[in-house]
């Protein structure tokens, strides 16, 4: 988050100061003027108050020609939004990185 971000600025734009939010998938893509843009998902565990801001459900920036790069793109309110990098470097101020594995059991078994 920038220095001259607050809770103010951060709930301007939909999103919750202090709060952790998942980082589901990155993805780069191309506007219809040739210009390249990182996008990053972003998901509210709450599952409800999103981001308001560019690349949000509902911004003009999801023509045809970006929808069809990113086509299970929904616009409903459950807590899923797309941001830019940019963006994203701009509000959020710590990532913590943890490795998911499909199907992994935890052994909370004891050994003496």
């Amino acid at each position: 988050m920038e220095e001259d971000q607050d809770g103010a600025d951060m709930k301007a734009v939909g999103l919750i100061d202090g709060h952790a939010y998942s980082l589901i998938k990155a993805k780069e893509i191309t506007t219809k003027h040739g210009a390249i843009v990182r996008l990053v998902l972003i998901r509210n565990p709450w599952g409800k108050k999103e981001w308001t801001g560019d690349w949000s459900d509902k911004s003009p920036l999801w023509d045809d020609h970006v929808k069809k790069q990113l086509p299970d793109h929904e616009i409903k309110n459950d807590g899923c939004f797309w941001m830019s990098m940019k963006d994203y470097d701009d509000f959020f101020y710590i990532t913590t990185v943890c490795y998911f594995m499909a199907g992994y059991k935890e052994d909370t078994q004891i050994y003496d």
